[in-house]
């Protein structure tokens, strides 16, 4: 097992992600637990889960007052429509697989957070309901599917569609993502009862990585009120970005990393 200090210093990073911009705690918490600690994928997909709902949860708490909890009930509810299905699916692909298919979408998003020109919202516009509860469902499918919370895609999602300020868009992110983990571990517990997956959560490894997050949630948050937003997502996309050509690389062959 891997030494307590690192695994309380990788809580930290992604405490300190998901409450500076919202989200990122899966992209960093994935590659960390299979890459870093030696997880296995199928183990580290539902750990992260753990890892980034409860981080998630508490940096939401810490900062309700700014959210907008109704908005944030309603896309995280209509995402339990694909976060069990996104699970299911899961099962039926292989550890490279998924970690390939990750690391597509974090090029992707990472493109999409660097070429924005602002994610302040102007004023609240009404929003379109259909097309919030396709992007919860959407969402709430790649959480069970990858193990993503969905942060970097809740937060544009919550101010374009929404028209909410980036003030609250970021701590609503972070129920919306304690919403969508907890649908998925349901999820996950209910392909484990109905197949032969040996799928498991390494809760030491989340317990530890929880007790960094939880600081790191702190840390981020009271950072967050004195950035640049625009700023911290481009530094942000660059590193979404480094990160997902590592993994396309290491998947594909490209760099000798073994994947479990």
């Amino acid at each position: 097992m891997t030494p307590v200090v690192p695994l309380f210093l990788y809580g930290l990073a992604v405490g300190i992600s998901l409450g500076l911009t919202g989200g990122g705690g899966s992209i960093i918490t994935v590659p960390l637990l299979v890459y870093l600690v030696g997880e296995p994928v199928h183990v580290a997909i539902p750990t992260s889960l753990v890892i980034v709902g409860g981080t998630a949860l508490a940096g939401y708490l810490g900062r309700a007052s700014v959210a907008d909890t109704g908005s944030g009930l309603i896309v995280g509810l209509v995402g339990l429509f694909g976060a069990v299905p996104g699970r299911y699916a899961a099962e039926f692909f292989s550890g490279r697989v998924l970690l390939l298919l990750f690391a597509l979408i974090m090029l992707v998003a990472s493109y999409f957070m660097f070429a924005s020109k602002t994610y302040d919202a102007a004023g609240r516009t009404r929003p379109n309901w259909l097309s919030v509860a396709i992007v919860g469902i959407s969402i709430g499918f790649l959480t069970g599917f990858l193990g993503v919370g969905g942060g970097f895609l809740i937060v544009p999602c919550l101010v374009l569609v929404l028209g909410m300020p980036m003030r609250a868009a970021i701590p609503t992110s972070l129920l919306v993502i304690a919403i969508n983990c907890a649908s998925s571990l349901v999820g996950q517990a209910l392909v484990a009862a109905h197949t032969a997956s040996s799928t498991t959560v390494a809760w030491a490894v989340a317990a530890l990585f929880l007790v960094g997050g939880l600081a790191g949630s702190w840390i981020g948050g009271a950072l967050a009120a004195k950035l640049n937003q625009r700023a911290l997502k481009r530094i942000f996309a660059v590193f979404v970005f480094a990160v997902g050509l590592f993994i396309a690389a290491s998947t594909t062959g490209l760099i000798p990393v073994s994947v479990k």
